[in-house]
């Protein structure tokens, strides 16, 4: 009887011990750990919203902050917004030391740091944010072109340039030559700061350089497909509060990963979220256009030859505002609050199908898929 009660007691912390492990091996399957550069509040809100709304459709995410210790962004309230809201599953991490301009594209004090991220991570994103320095694509500084955030710039393009590689150093053997899957997302700045890393320029301002206009009142009467900038109208208008973000259609390239592997038809032109004056110029080595503008001047979106996780747009589809049912802006000067983005987007299809098709794509990124 007590060799009994004995196996009994066995073959039950076998099942127990056996299920806890599943269990824990299973939360480990799960969790998938997103990089993501300049988290300030409202990226960081980006993120939280798009997972809590299942747009980002995975049930157990990790993001890591990243940033370097000499920019001048202040993150402190970014810190204060992750431990006041308790959202545990947030970290920061800084990149630290000092990488001269002719040091981006080689191994460097930041490749053991960006060797660690890249190993421990399922995936990276880079967002928007202020012109790079044109110094390091070989231009001089236009008139319009605001350098603010030089530091960030160097740091994201020497990252950018160890994951891809690119044509200022042919020889570098990139990252994600080790693991091609390895999903990389960028949005605005951020597909401009991959073109340069992979050795492309810039287009420094959109509507001098590409439309030969002088004004903001000009750019606005280019018609809403030709506006790139959703900062003209609200600088004209600066007592103006809640205008909307400007938006205009994008037209897909036939091949493009939008048709291949998000599911939508090559004919569509989907509304997007736009707001920037610069735009790739010589596009970068190894990348391929996949999406432009609705008159082809505007490059919207690449991807990569080699890595086919690596997608680049020039829009934005990460604000949570695309996504929120509750929240009305202007949609012009003098106009009554009753401009919803969800509701525009839903009433032109396929416009916020794309955008959740998008986040759906880097989901199953994210898992390998």
């Amino acid at each position: 009887m007590k060799y009994f009660k004995a196996t009994v007691m066995f073959m039950i912390f076998v099942v127990f011990f056996s299920f806890a492990l599943n269990a824990n091996s299973l939360n480990e399957v799960e969790r998938k750990i997103i990089a993501m550069c300049r988290p300030q509040v409202g990226q960081i809100k980006n993120i939280e919203q798009l997972y809590e709304k299942d747009i980002i459709m995975l049930d157990r995410i990790q993001l890591i902050c990243l940033y370097h210790e000499d920019e001048l962004t202040d993150y402190k309230p970014a810190h204060e917004y992750v431990t006041e809201n308790e959202l545990t599953w947030v970290g920061f991490k800084k990149i630290t030391g000092s990488v001269k301009p002719t040091y981006l594209f080689r191994e460097n004090k930041w490749t053991p740091q960006f060797k660690e991220i890249f190993d421990n991570t399922d995936g990276i994103i880079f967002t928007g944010g202020a012109d790079m320095p044109p110094a390091i694509y070989g231009e001089e500084n236009n008139l319009l072109t605001t350098a603010s955030t030089p530091v960030r710039s160097f740091y994201e393009l020497s990252f950018l340039f160890h994951l891809v590689g690119g044509s200022r150093n042919p020889g570098f053997v990139p990252f994600l030559e080790a693991k091609n899957n390895y999903p990389v997302l960028t949005f605005c700045l951020g597909i401009q700061t991959l073109n340069v890393a992979a050795g492309g320029t810039l287009i420094q301002d959109i509507p001098s350089r590409v439309y030969g206009l002088e004004t903001m009142e000009q750019a606005l009467k280019l018609g809403e497909d030709r506006v790139h900038s959703s900062t003209y109208i609200r600088r004209l208008n600066p007592a103006e509060k809640n205008l909307a973000p400007a938006f205009h259609r994008i037209k897909f390239k036939k091949n493009s990963i939008f048709v291949k592997r998000m599911g939508m038809k090559s004919s569509a032109t989907p509304f997007v979220l736009t707001s920037h004056h610069q735009a790739i110029k010589k596009l970068g080595k190894g990348l391929l256009v996949i999406a432009t503008s609705m008159d082809g001047k505007i490059v919207e979106a690449v991807t990569h030859k080699t890595y086919k996780n690596v997608l680049g747009v020039q829009f934005h589809p990460e604000p949570y505002i695309l996504y929120q049912k509750g929240k009305y802006y202007k949609k012009k000067p003098g106009d009554k609050l009753d401009f919803n983005v969800r509701i525009f987007l839903k009433s032109h299809p396929p416009a916020l199908e794309f955008h959740r098709n998008l986040w759906s794509w880097f989901s199953e990124s994210l898992q390998g898929r």
